[in-house]
Parts: structure tokens; C-alpha cells; sequence
């Protein structure tokens, strides 16, 4: 009994290391002192502050695909982009395949406009939200100008003219047309543009700001057996239900995709390696329920404290959810708090860069600025 005991003990511990083979990220370390590697697929969770900026690399930097871009203009956001999208085609200007906005708050798209200007984009994607808010924010009509003015740049708005829920893209074959083992796929699991204006299950109204959030664009990113699951600002969740007798209620579009990954996995699984925590990990965001549905290896919360975020219930659930803290991810790391609000919140000092070969996470680097 006691051998069968240790054998059990020993089967568990490399199940676990099986499961979580590469080690959390070290201290931050500056850009230019490192050589990524060109052979992996490379997903960088860009800090940016209190917003959302990714940079997608596919495997010998054939596709360069940008997810959302933060508030500031003029900002690390573009320096960092341009430092690995240069492209021997196009030697005056960086070249972006896929330019992805997940939805309308200028947190998410203001810095996009950077890449605009100084970038040759081929294909935009957005799922299309309008409100009559929304067509009187400045930002946000000029920033669809800047879209529309882009040279040679397709524009996919409303995407589900295009695409529908659960269709998968491939974006990158490899190289090897006809043989899928190596496809770099988009898995589309939400672009519906119209958002509920109550909750189905709490009857809550959701107010613009909410119903914005709930049309974020949701997809993964899929290589081989490693996926990102990409979530924008879906929530749906009063705000007060924050202590644990509320954590396995779900709500609107968490709630929705929920279902269909439920009712049939086959064609609208959640499940992922990475998953980029909704809303910021805010108190509206990430029932328990959902992040069971994702069951994650990693969690990148891309966050900053001038919102408060991330929420200490939302840390709680993926605690309980069985996520390690070290597999947490936070782009708030070393800014301010609401302890202490007169830190300020410095951006490009929690940047991510996971490594991939589609089997597992080979390598998770944590970026500082360049020097």
C-alpha cells in the first residue's frame, strides 16, 4: 500500500510537470537583448497600460497580426511593433497582414492609429458595433477615417458579413498547402456586432459602455495542439457579485459562449492554453464557469490600476479554478495601486512574449523597453 502510494505521488507530480513544462517568465529584460526564436509561433501581450495590445508572429514571420492597440498615441505600443514587423517587401514601410480591433473603447483601438500611418495593413477586422453614443465620440469617427483611408487595406466590417460563428481561418498554412499538420488557424467564436440590451438570465440592462464590451470580437488563435484565446472586454456580470457565493452565476455573452461550448465542443470549444482574461479581470468578468470552459495552462491579464483591475475576486477564481499565481500573467506588475494611487502607472515594463512549436509553450520571455 505504501509503494502503490508513492507510485501515485510520483505519477501526479509528472502529470504536473507535464502540463506546466516551461517555467514563469524571470525579471523583465530589455528587447534588444534578446533573439526570439523565428521557427515558433511568438504571441506578445504588449503593456500598455490600463488596455489591451497584442502582436502575433507566425513562424518565420510569414503573417505579423496585431490585436487591438491600447489608448496613448506616439506610444511604446507603436516602438514595439515596428521593432519586429519590419519587411523586406515593403523596405520604407512595416508590414502588418491582419490588423484585429475585438471592439470600440479607445483603450483598445486609439494606438492602432499609429500602425496605420506608418505601416502598410492588409486586412482589417472588426465586428462592426454602432450606437448613436458611439458615432459621436471624435476618436473613434476618425480613427474608422484613418481604416478607411489605409492604402491597400481590406476592411472585414461588419465581420459577420464575412465570417460566422465557429468557422475556422486558416491564416498561415505553413508553407505547405494541402497538408494542415502545420496551419496557424482563426477560430471565430463570437462576431456578432449586437450586443443584448438585458442580461437572459438577470434581467439586468446593460448600458452602452456594457453593450460595446459584450460585442467584443472573440476568437482563438489555434497551432497544433497550443491555443491563445482572445476574449476583448466581454462581461455581462453585476459588478457586485464579487464574493464567493456569486462565483459560478454567468451571464450574457460569457454565458452564450459557455453554451455552445457546452451543447457542442466540436465546432465552439473554449478550451485553450492561453487565455487573455476578459475585461481586465474586472468584477464584471470571469465566472467561474467560464474559466472551467477554458480550463487554462496560463492567464495574461492585460490590466493597469486606473481602473482598478485587476479585481481581487476575479485572482480568487482563477485560484480556485486551479491556475498556480505564477501562471498569471499581470501587465500591472510594479504599478500603481489603489493602496497607493500616487504611483504612477508606467507602461512597457510588463510585456509578454510566449514561444510556441504547437506542442507545448516552449519559452515565456517578460520585456522591459529596449535598453
Amino acid at each position: 500500500m505504501q509503494r502503490t502510494a508513492r507510485l501515485s505521488v510520483i505519477v501526479c507530480l509528472l502529470a504536473a510537470s507535464m502540463v506546466f513544462a516551461v517555467d514563469p517568465p524571470g525579471p523583465a529584460v530589455p528587447l534588444n537583448s534578446v533573439t526570439l526564436d523565428a521557427s515558433k509561433l511568438r504571441v506578445h501581450f504588449i503593456d500598455v497600460g490600463p488596455g489591451l495590445a497584442a502582436l502575433i508572429e507566425t513562424p518565420q514571420d510569414r503573417r505579423h497580426i496585431v490585436v487591438d492597440g491600447g489608448k496613448w498615441r506616439g506610444s511604446y505600443m507603436l516602438g514595439y511593433v515596428l521593432e519586429f514587423v519590419s519587411d523586406s517587401l515593403y523596405p520604407r514601410r512595416s508590414h502588418v497582414d491582419f490588423m484585429i480591433l475585438t471592439h470600440a473603447d479607445i483603450d483598445h483601438y486609439n494606438g492602432m492609429k499609429d500602425i496605420f500611418a506608418v505601416c502598410q495593413v492588409d486586412s482589417f477586422l472588426y465586428t462592426g458595433y454602432e450606437s448613436k453614443e458611439l458615432a459621436k465620440v471624435k476618436t473613434w469617427t476618425n480613427f474608422l477615417k484613418e481604416v478607411d483611408d489605409a492604402d491597400k487595406c481590406d476592411a472585414y466590417v461588419p465581420l459577420n458579413e464575412y465570417v460566422s460563428v465557429g468557422e475556422k481561418e486558416t491564416i498561415d498554412d505553413g508553407g505547405t498547402p494541402g497538408d494542415p499538420s502545420d496551419d496557424i488557424i482563426l477560430h471565430y467564436l463570437n462576431v456578432d456586432s449586437d450586443s443584448p440590451e438585458r442580461g437572459p438570465i438577470f434581467g439586468r440592462e446593460f448600458n452602452e459602455s456594457e453593450r460595446r464590451n459584450n460585442a467584443s470580437l472573440v476568437f482563438k488563435l489555434i497551432y497544433k495542439d497550443v491555443s491563445f484565446l482572445f476574449t476583448g472586454d466581454i462581461n455581462g456580470r453585476n459588478e457586485d457579485q464579487t464574493d464567493v457565493s456569486t462565483d459560478n452565476e454567468i451571464d450574457s455573452e460569457e454565458l452564450e459562449l459557455w453554451v455552445r461550448h457546452t451543447l457542442d465542443p466540436e465546432n465552439y470549444s473554449l478550451k485553450a492554453t492561453v487565455l487573455q482574461a476578459p475585461h481586465h479581470g474586472s468584477n464584471g468578468s470571469c465566472s467561474l464557469p467560464f474559466i472551467k470552459a477554458v480550463d487554462p495552462e496560463w492567464v495574461v491579464i492585460p490590466a493597469g490600476h486606473q481602473y482598478n483591475h485587476p479585481a481581487p475576486a476575479r485572482l480568487r477564481r482563477f485560484a480556485t479554478a486551479g491556475i498556480p499565481g505564477t501562471h498569471i500573467l499581470r501587465t500591472d506588475e510594479g504599478d500603481s495601486t489603489p493602496e497607493s494611487p500616487l504611483v504612477k502607472d508606467p507602461r512597457a515594463d510588463d510585456s509578454y512574449v510566449f514561444e510556441t512549436d504547437g506542442t507545448t509553450i516552449t519559452k515565456i520571455w517578460r520585456f522591459k523597453g529596449w535598453n
